[in-house]
């Protein structure tokens, strides 16, 4: 607790000590100069939560339920499973440079799992978001007040308008969701084949490769590779979190 820690404090410890001192040393009984000492700790452990800058608390990025038996859930149990082969394949290594390098991997991979996970589930939110636009009866909507503003009075014609503007909105919506939802399963799918490609590449240079004979080029390439899938997904992440807010 704050306020427990506030009390250890040296400098309050010292300020309390030297308060006690003072009010024994003009004679106050023995007892109520620990209790000097004992209200000044009390008050500087006080003030120093109050004052002290509160510490910002470290944003942990939301990660929203995945819809069961959707298509972004398909992708993220790929995904998933690519990195499993990963890490077992990872482990399965002789020991050498190749071990090494792989084995470095297995953080990154797990980090854009993690990225892959958060997308599924914008994807599925922005599925549920859709479910809840008709867009039938919107354009329905949108064709009839087109209709009626062609022969409507003059009286009601800002008013038409308005209905219009609104029905207008949530055809955009719908769109933006929907454009959304495109790029998150495009980039779900892309991860995830990309996460199989390189087990499968790593299995390729375990069976060509030897520990006296590593193509640092290949290995290079593995790296390449997976930052490559790493940014893919962040950066969608990103512009998906801009674009839907």
């Amino acid at each position: 607790m704050k306020f427990a820690r506030e009390l250890a404090e040296p400098w309050g410890l010292l300020l309390a000590a030297t308060s006690a001192g003072v009010a024994w040393a003009v004679q106050l009984p023995v007892v109520a100069s620990a209790g000097v000492g004992v209200a000044v700790l009390a008050a500087w452990a006080g003030v120093a939560v109050a004052t002290r800058e509160k510490e910002p608390e470290r944003r942990v990025p939301r990660v929203l339920d995945v819809t069961p038996g959707s298509a972004e859930e398909n992708w993220l149990r790929r995904a998933e499973g690519a990195a499993e082969g990963f890490v077992s394949l990872s482990g399965s290594l002789s020991s050498g440079p190749l071990a090494e390098r792989v084995a470095d991997m297995e953080a990154v991979v797990q980090e854009t799992l993690s990225t892959l996970h958060r997308l599924a589930g914008r994807a599925s939110a922005t599925g549920l978001a859709l479910s809840r636009v008709d867009l039938d009866a919107v354009a329905h909507e949108r064709r009839r007040l087109e209709r009626e503003l062609r022969t409507a009075n003059p009286e009601v014609h800002g008013d038409l308008e308005q209905a219009l503007t609104a029905v207008q909105a949530q055809a955009d919506v719908h769109a933006r969701l929907s454009g959304a939802r495109d790029k998150l399963l495009a980039q779900l799918q892309s991860g995830a084949l990309g996460l199989d490609s390189l087990v499968a590449r790593v299995a390729e240079l375990t069976a060509a490769t030897t520990d006296v004979a590593v193509d640092t080029g290949a290995v290079r390439e593995l790296s390449d590779q997976l930052e490559g899938i790493r940014q893919g997904v962040l950066e969608t992440e990103q512009a998906t979190r801009k674009s839907l807010g």
